[in-house]
């Protein structure tokens, strides 16, 4: 199939800059903080941020026990992840903007997490929209996996693979340099 994939995802731009500025400001870092949540409050309030996109956009969506969330489309019995991750690093010194502003200038949107991950983790949200509303026949249903402890140590997979958690049959990270990075060798580490 020979598709203008720019022309897809071309009408999505302003929406996914508006989602993904209100993501940044949620300053989704770990914290222990007594709020009866895996990762801290900040990290959960953008969970449900996520959730409740994902769901306004027609996606089936899901959580296990708040560690990890996620959304999905397709049928069929085999999945493939998609997995990002929305939990930050602290702010740290030095920035020229508010690290959790999700400031747009020259077409560039600032903040923690704009690379790392939630910006390209929205990206997947926003081109699964455009595949869902394009109509375009899938073979395997597609994961995103909003993964919350990436930054501190990925207990948020391990928990999910130990509870139950769906194994894609193939996967991909959004969380990389482009244009692509190919890993055909590598470690496979099992948690459940």
């Amino acid at each position: 199939m020979n598709m203008d994939w720019r022309a897809l995802l071309s009408p999505y731009q302003g929406r996914l800059f508006h989602s993904l500025r209100s993501c940044i400001r949620i300053p989704s870092v770990y914290a222990d903080d007594g709020s009866g949540h895996p990762y801290g409050q900040p990290v959960h309030d953008c969970l449900q941020y996520m959730l409740k996109l994902s769901s306004d956009m027609g996606f089936a969506t899901g959580s296990c026990d708040g560690h990890v969330g996620w959304c999905e489309h397709g049928e069929g019995e085999e999945m493939v992840a998609v997995l990002g991750h929305l939990d930050v690093v602290p702010a740290g010194e030095g920035w020229s903007v508010d690290p959790f502003g999700g400031d747009l200038k020259d077409g560039r949107v600032y903040g923690r997490g704009s690379m790392d991950d939630k910006g390209p983790t929205m990206a997947a949200l926003y081109a699964l929209l455009a595949l869902k509303e394009a109509g375009l026949p899938l073979k395997r249903r597609i994961r995103i996996l909003y993964g919350l402890n990436e930054e501190t140590g990925s207990a948020d997979m391990k928990y999910y693979l130990k509870h139950g958690g769906e194994v894609p049959v193939m996967g991909i990270t959004p969380d990389g340099e482009y244009p692509v990075i190919n890993g055909e060798k590598g470690l496979v580490t099992e948690y459940y």
